[in-house]
């Protein structure tokens, strides 16, 4: 047979509704004709063989007795009945009439068999179970439906379900509002990260902190460039070598007995303590910049930035203060090697850090300032 359509369908033959008459072989005609029928729908499956006895209408009951003559009664709704029958014919507005006619018990019911044929919509409006009525809202992408579920019904799980979605929705503010209703401060913690909301982040840092997430606090306030406050908090949270850690790499002013206890003292070991000085000069030139947020729009001026490494840099540059501009409004520096000659003044010349703590580093002039981010004061300005 399927040569036979394959044949037909080459030859360009168009194909009815009926499909190929040739493709099919007559085997037996029968004369009769269908007068009358019954359709059959399977409403309830049993768990053992019973027998019908009758239907009341006055109760929408049918009874049912099993060979021990248990008599079972089940409630079978003619309205439900028909409800179903016209919405499967596609007569919506003949559905909707006999609606009001179902009882409320069975909406969710009828929410369901919605559902199940894609009316999302309609079975939203028919639903009465608010867990329900939520799931349904979240499917649609009816939020303020699904907000005002979440405000009657007070769920955290539900506030959260509600936020993520605002969020990847692009609804901010609801998200915001969700999330803090929900307590989810991982959430928080990555929308006011996504938007710049410096505020923010400073507000989630102590309710962090007063809810015992010490890793959220420290996120917080590391971005926030409160660099005291995170030596701070783990200190506070007994985590004393990252303290240690901490202060060694962004504060080593605060480097004392108390946070180095499995450290050496750089004090008493200077040696163990590479360009101690230098990193000492660093801390305090950006201290001043460290509350200060930039806009978002100068990103691109700073994203090259974001690895340099302040003492190497600090280290390897130097300005030469009494030196006068020349014609071209360039700086007149000479640098002399140990073999007598001369280098370009725009090379970087390292600089030899005595142990005193009154030490400076300086940064090589216009050159230092553009690539470096020093201003007129010489401190810091990203």
């Amino acid at each position: 047979m399927r040569d036979v359509v394959s044949s037909y369908l080459e030859n360009g033959k168009p194909a009815d509704d009926d499909g190929v008459e040739e493709a099919f072989e007559l085997l037996h005609e029968v004369n009769e004709r269908v007068r009358t029928g019954i359709w059959v729908t399977t409403m309830f499956h049993l768990d053992r063989p019973m027998y019908l006895l009758g239907y009341l209408a006055s109760q929408s009951r049918v009874y049912l007795i099993d060979k021990e003559f248990n008599v079972m009664g089940y409630t079978l709704l003619l309205s439900l009945i028909e409800y179903k029958t016209l919405v499967t014919r596609g007569d919506l507005e003949r559905a909707k009439e006999i609606l009001p006619s179902i009882p409320k018990e069975h909406h969710n019911s009828v929410a369901h068999f919605l559902e199940s044929r894609g009316m999302v919509e309609d079975a939203l409006e028919v639903a009465t179970d608010p867990n329900y009525r939520f799931d349904l809202a979240l499917q649609l992408g009816q939020l303020e439906i699904a907000k005002e579920i979440a405000i009657d019904v007070q769920s955290e799980s539900k506030w959260k379900q509600l936020g993520e979605l605002a969020m990847s929705t692009g609804k901010l503010e609801m998200a915001e509002e969700c999330l803090s209703h929900a307590m989810d401060l991982s959430g928080l913690l990555l929308l006011y990260s996504a938007i710049g909301d410096a505020e923010g982040i400073t507000k989630l840092a102590s309710l962090a902190k007063e809810q015992g997430k010490n890793n959220v606090a420290f996120l917080c306030l590391f971005m926030l460039g409160k660099l005291e406050g995170c030596l701070q908090l783990l200190v506070e949270s007994n985590r004393i070598p990252e303290a240690a850690l901490m202060a060694r790499s962004y504060l080593p002013s605060k480097v004392n007995s108390k946070a180095a206890d499995s450290l050496a003292d750089p004090e008493e070991y200077p040696n163990l303590f590479e360009h101690w000085q230098i990193a000492l000069a660093v801390e305090s030139n950006l201290a001043p910049n460290r509350g200060k947020y930039p806009p978002s729009e100068e990103y691109l001026s700073y994203v090259e930035k974001s690895n340099i490494n302040l003492v190497e840099a600090f280290r390897r540059m130097q300005v030469d203060e009494e030196s006068t501009p020349l014609e071209n409004g360039d700086y007149g520096h000479e640098v002399i090697q140990e073999d007598g000659v001369e280098e370009s003044p725009e090379e970087p010349v390292e600089v030899d850090v005595d142990d005193s703590t009154d030490s400076s580093v300086l940064v090589n002039g216009n050159e230092g300032e553009e690539q470096w981010g020093m201003n007129n004061e010489g401190t810091s300005s990203a």
